[in-house]
C-alpha cells in the first residue's frame, strides 16, 4: 500500500513544476497545477535500482542492456496487448525529441503535417519549427469528444502535400481513451491516402478502469506499416527528468533510417540512469500504478464535486485516462488573461486552455498530487474569483 497523499517538497530541487515562481516571477507561495508532471515519489523499486547504479561509481558510455529492451516488450504486451520485436525499438531522449525527427524524416519542407485540436501544443509549434505547415482538422467536442472523420478525409483529399498525422492516444488534454473502431476508422482513411501516423501514447498506462488503452499498433496489423508509435514511463511514474522514452516502429526501413538520424542527432543517446529507471520501473511498478490510477481518479471525482457545489458553471466530466482535468470556465465573465490573473494574484497556476488551440475559456488543471495541494488550489481559485467579482 502506497501513500500518496504524502511526497517530499520540490522546492529547491530545480523543479521546473514549483521552483520557478521566485526567480522568475518574484512571486512566493504559488500552487502548482499546471504543467503535467506528478507531486509523487516515483516506486520506491525505481529509487532503489538508481542508487545500486551510482553506488558503482563509474559512469562512462553505456548501451541500452537487454534487461531494458526486454521490459519493453513486456510492459507493451502486459498492458497494451502488442506484440513489439527488439528490432522495432529505438530508445530516444524524449517523445517530443523524437516526433521532431520523424517529421524531419517524414516530410518535406513544401508538405505539411496534420493534427487535431484542441491538443498538446509541441504538436503544431514541432512541425512550425521546422517550417513545415500544419494543417487544422478539430475534433468535435459536443456532445461528445470525436474526430471529425467527414473533414479529415476532405482535407486529405484535397491536398496531397499531406504526409503526416500527429495523434494523440490518449487525448491530451481532453482525457478521451479512444476505442478500437475509432482507431480503425481513422487508419482506413489514413492508410487511403498514404499517410503515416505519429501516435503519441506517453499517457497510454494513464486509463482508468473499466476503460482499457488501445494502442495504434493494436488495431489491425495491415496498418502498422504507416505508424510511428512514441511511447515513455516517464509520464506513468513521474520520470520525465530521466530523459528516457522509446519510438516502436514496425516498417524495416523507416525504423533503419528513424535510429540513423537518431543515432546521429544524440536523439538515441541515453542518460545512463534513463536504462535503469525505465526497467525498474517496467518491471516493477505494475501495484503501485494500479493504485496511483485509483488515487488520481478520486482526485478527479473529487474535483468534480468541488465544482458543482463551489464554482457550478463550470463544465467538467471525469475524463477516461490523463491526470489533466479539462476545465471551462466560460460560464463565469472571466477576463482572456484568466491564467495569468490566477498565478499572479491568486497564487495559483493553472494550464492556460488557449495554448491548446480552439479551446478559449477552458483551463488544464494537475490532479496528480497529493489531495491537500489540490485543495488548497482550488480554493484559492475560488477564492481569487471572488475577489475579483467574477464569483458572488
Amino acid at each position: 500500500m502506497y501513500n500518496f497523499d504524502e511526497a517530499n517538497s520540490r522546492i529547491g530541487t530545480s523543479c521546473t513544476k514549483w521552483d520557478r515562481y521566485e526567480s522568475r516571477y518574484n512571486l512566493k507561495d504559488v500552487t502548482a497545477l499546471w504543467v503535467a508532471d506528478m507531486d509523487f515519489n516515483c516506486p520506491p523499486e525505481v529509487s532503489k535500482a538508481m542508487i545500486r547504479r551510482a553506488e558503482h561509481g563509474i559512469f562512462g558510455y553505456t548501451d541500452p542492456t537487454e534487461d531494458c529492451l526486454q521490459a519493453i516488450i513486456d510492459w507493451e504486451k502486459r498492458h497494451h496487448e502488442i506484440d513489439v520485436k527488439k528490432e522495432d525499438i529505438v530508445l530516444t531522449t524524449g517523445v517530443v525529441y523524437a516526433m521532431y525527427t520523424a517529421i524531419e524524416m517524414l516530410v518535406k519542407p513544401d508538405e505539411k503535417v496534420m493534427v487535431m485540436t484542441p491538443v498538446y501544443p509541441p504538436f503544431f509549434n514541432t512541425p512550425a519549427s521546422l517550417s513545415r505547415e500544419v494543417i487544422y482538422c478539430p475534433l468535435i467536442l459536443k456532445p461528445e469528444v470525436r474526430i471529425d472523420l467527414v473533414k479529415m478525409e476532405e482535407q486529405l483529399k484535397h491536398d496531397s502535400s499531406i504526409k503526416v498525422l500527429i495523434f494523440c492516444n490518449p487525448h491530451n488534454p481532453v482525457g478521451k481513451s479512444w476505442t478500437k473502431e475509432e482507431l480503425r476508422e481513422l487508419l482506413e482513411i489514413t492508410d487511403r491516402y498514404g499517410i503515416t501516423v505519429i501516435s503519441d501514447e506517453i499517457h497510454a498506462d494513464l486509463v482508468f478502469q473499466p476503460l482499457r488503452h488501445v494502442s495504434m499498433l493494436g488495431v489491425d496489423q495491415k496498418y502498422n506499416h504507416h505508424i510511428i508509435l512514441l511511447g515513455a514511463p516517464t509520464k506513468t511514474f513521474n520520470l520525465a527528468g530521466m530523459k528516457i522514452s522509446y519510438a516502436l516502429i514496425p516498417h524495416r526501413e523507416m525504423c533503419t533510417e528513424f535510429a540513423k538520424r537518431a543515432k546521429a542527432s544524440g536523439l538515441s543517446s541515453i542518460n545512463i540512469f534513463g536504462f535503469e529507471a525505465l526497467t525498474a520501473a517496467y518491471n516493477h511498478g505494475d501495484v503501485w500504478l494500479k493504485e496511483c490510477l485509483n488515487y488520481i481518479y478520486e482526485n478527479m471525482v473529487w474535483l468534480k464535486g468541488f465544482l458543482n457545489e463551489h464554482l457550478p458553471l463550470c463544465k467538467y466530466d471525469v475524463p477516461e485516462s490523463t491526470y489533466l482535468a479539462w476545465v471551462d470556465f466560460s460560464g463565469y465573465d472571466v477576463p482572456d488573461n484568466f491564467a495569468e490573473i490566477l498565478k499572479f494574484e491568486g497564487h495559483v497556476e493553472l494550464q492556460d486552455g488557449r495554448g491548446f488551440k480552439d479551446s478559449d475559456g477552458y483551463q488544464r488543471i494537475n490532479c496528480a498530487c497529493p489531495r491537500a495541494t489540490l485543495e488548497k488550489g482550488m480554493q484559492r481559485v475560488v477564492s481569487c474569483m471572488k475577489e475579483k467579482g467574477w464569483l458572488s
